[in-house]
């Protein structure tokens, strides 16, 4: 009886361990995921969630980034990773900075740097372009045009 009772609690502890990652993915689908796509030929940071693509930054000026060395394929993709990144943590550490030429800027404050995201447009307040963007990318709404970068 003891070695039956002993391998009904063993069985019963490996199943648990075995529901755990299935009951997390339940929890990450729900979260969004961003990647970077195209919406006709322009590079798009998009958000994923629940199976529904959403588009969150339009890409649409090529020559914005010539001081960075990036095209705006590349920017996209490595802002959608930073993106996907920082949702693990709320989106913390996304804040607005200030580059060499005393232009503000969205960025995501990374070991000790701002890591650009995108340069904010001439005229518009930085806080309240971080704050559009945090609303955009922590509940992407399908109905909302993408912020355009040009």
């Amino acid at each position: 009886m003891k070695i039956l009772s002993l391998t009904s609690i063993v069985t019963a502890t490996i199943m648990g361990f075995l529901n755990l990652p299935i009951s997390n993915l339940s929890v990450n689908a729900q979260t969004p995921n961003f990647f970077c796509g195209k919406i006709g030929a322009t590079p798009a940071t998009i958000a994923n969630k629940k199976g529904n693509n959403i588009p969150i930054i339009l890409w649409s000026a090529n020559n914005y980034f010539s001081q960075s060395g990036e095209d705006t394929l590349t920017r996209c993709t490595r802002v959608s990773g930073i993106l996907s990144t920082q949702e693990r943590n709320g989106y913390r550490n996304i804040t607005v900075g200030t580059s060499k030429n005393g232009e503000p800027n969205i960025c995501a404050a990374i070991g000790g740097s701002c890591r650009l995201l995108y340069q904010v447009p001439g005229g518009q307040n930085p806080q309240k372009a971080r704050q559009e963007l945090l609303r955009r990318v922590a509940n992407p709404q399908p109905n909302l045009p993408p912020i355009t970068i040009d």
